[in-house]
């Protein structure tokens, strides 16, 4: 496995116009962490195995498995109403009233999509999510269907939404006070795998606080040596350049703002092959909570995925593999799973655009060869 990974980084690297990529690999008892390039275009400084990346969409993993944690103790039922949990949310559109968790969690619901993050905000504030998912923006807006009767739309709202659930039922579900969404992801998610360099609260690897304003946080990042993987796009004429916004903003940080490390990442899917089909290792949800998540509950139109509570379902080479994508500016992010196999794959680039997704599965065809 060794030498197959470490001939494909330098292979992906070389036949793709990317600043850095990262790439993590587990299978069975095995596991191995590449980098190459650079975080920083500007600065040049050397990709490393353990830097960080923004991971985007692989966010709504923690939200959906946290959903579930909900959802096994007991405190919600995924057949429940949004509007029974949160009445507080008052939807224009009145069918928005049978909308269930369960719809949320598969993309199912009729909920749009968010059109604007304005990441530039760079929001802090605890509030920023609860100001967000109680907006015009969110509950003005008409549902694209009417729930149970449409099929499939990816919706960062639903997520966000989800995200504020999960805070506003922490206290039934810990039995003691309020946590925020970020901090019941890192009690009951990210400390129990042991991913020790990732967060959803990322202004707090460089000291600031909630509700600081770090409208600069591009600029904090470079200046401060942190290993952090910087954002870039291409410009017009194919250069490779630095983008002056990271995307960061707490009104999203349920389906958007996990930073973390190819390693961290395989942490995570370890966790998931235990759940999903391997033995020994840390469970955080029983086999009833993943015999949910692994069926599909509909079809993606784009690609024939399936889509299941919060993880997309795909087949390659015999196989049946569960994980996520990430797309922001200046980052992409890919984590699939084939517990039968016993693979984790996570890919990384701070490119906007880089090839993560067809990276991640040829990487898979080297691994398992088609049958």
């Amino acid at each position: 496995m060794q030498t197959i990974c470490s001939g494909f980084l330098e292979e992906a690297m070389e036949y793709n116009d990317l600043p850095a990529l990262a790439i993590g690999v587990t299978m069975g008892e095995e596991e191995w962490i590449g980098a190459a390039g650079v975080r920083d275009v500007t600065t040049r400084d050397p990709l490393e195995p353990g830097d960080v990346f923004h991971c985007a969409s692989v966010s709504k993993l923690f939200t959906s498995v946290a959903v579930m944690q909900l959802a096994q103790a007991g405190v919600i039922r995924l057949s429940d109403r949004l509007s029974d949990l949160l009445p507080d949310l008052r939807f224009a559109d009145p069918r928005a009233q049978d909308i269930r968790i369960e719809q949320m969690l598969s993309h199912t619901s009729g909920l749009g999509d968010v059109e604007d993050y304005r990441w530039q905000e760079a929001l802090t504030a605890e509030s920023a999510l609860s100001d967000y998912v109680h907006s015009d923006e969110v509950l003005g807006l008409p549902l694209l269907w009417a729930p149970g009767e449409g099929g499939f739309r990816y919706s960062n709202t639903a997520y966000e939404i989800l995200g504020y659930l999960v805070a506003v039922k922490s206290a039934e579900y810990t039995g003691g006070g309020h946590l925020s969404y970020e901090d019941f992801i890192e009690r009951f998610l990210l400390k129990p795998a042991g991913m020790t360099d990732s967060t959803m609260f990322t202004p707090g690897r460089l000291g600031i606080g909630e509700g600081d304003d770090c409208p600069l946080l591009t600029e904090a990042i470079r200046s401060g040596g942190f290993r952090m993987a910087q954002p870039h796009a291409k410009a017009t004429d194919r250069r490779i350049v630095p983008m002056k916004v990271y995307p960061y903003t707490r009104s999203h940080a349920p389906s958007s703002t996990l930073t973390s490390s190819a390693a961290d990442l395989l942490k995570w899917a370890r966790v998931h092959m235990d759940g999903l089909g391997g033995t020994g290792g840390t469970i955080l949800l029983p086999a009833s909570g993943y015999d949910w998540i692994r069926q599909k509950r509909a079809r993606v139109p784009n690609n024939g995925e399936g889509m299941g509570m919060g993880w997309f379902i795909r087949e390659q080479n015999g196989c049946r593999l569960f994980g996520h994508e990430g797309t922001d500016d200046g980052f992409r992010a890919s984590l699939w799973i084939c517990p039968e196999r016993r693979i984790g794959i996570a890919v990384l680039s701070n490119l906007s655009g880089a090839p993560v997704k067809r990276l991640n599965k040829k990487l898979f065809d080297r691994l398992v060869p088609s049958r």
